[in-house]
């Protein structure tokens, strides 16, 4: 990525809408520049296109993170499984206290608790797994680039 690259991506990010031809201008280059190297971006994998809902503002009033302990050797079948489940907005290996640490959201605690004890837990391999639910969220950041500079402040989603 160069810097024209990290413009498009941080104007982008900033209002998805925001015309080529203001990043353009910005950039002192013309709108097919900019518009060529989007498409690049994009057939590259380093750009997609997505709306970003707020779980809070439609009912979703029960957020966790769940750290999940597998069985040995199950990790990425409990992991497809969890995958599949709608309540899932994040889920990654860890190389920690757990082997696997998952977001969702759920519309209240008993949605949260049957979610967690009635299908997470039934998943063949889940061993054991400590639920943490969030109670404030501080920062969503969707505003990520390589960084340039080490003191470059990371803005949060609006």
């Amino acid at each position: 990525m160069d810097e024209l690259d990290r413009l498009i991506l941080e104007s982008l990010q900033r209002d998805g809408r925001t015309p080529f031809t203001h990043i353009a201008r910005q950039a002192g280059v013309s709108e097919t520049t900019v518009r060529t190297r989007y498409s690049q971006l994009v057939e590259e994998g380093i750009v997609r296109v997505v709306a970003i809902a707020d779980p809070a503002a439609l009912g979703f009033r029960a957020p966790a993170v769940i750290g999940v302990s597998v069985e040995p050797g199950r990790t990425a079948a409990v992991a497809r499984a969890i995958r599949g489940l709608k309540e899932v907005s994040y889920l990654v290996a860890t190389l920690g206290s757990f082997d696997l640490i998952v977001e969702l959201f759920c519309r209240d605690l008993p949605h949260l608790t049957e979610t967690v004890t009635r299908h997470i837990h039934a998943i063949p391999g889940v061993r054991d797994t400590e639920t943490l639910v969030i109670a404030e969220s501080y920062k969503l950041s969707c505003y990520w680039s390589p960084p340039v500079e080490e003191d470059k402040k990371v803005e949060e989603c609006p």
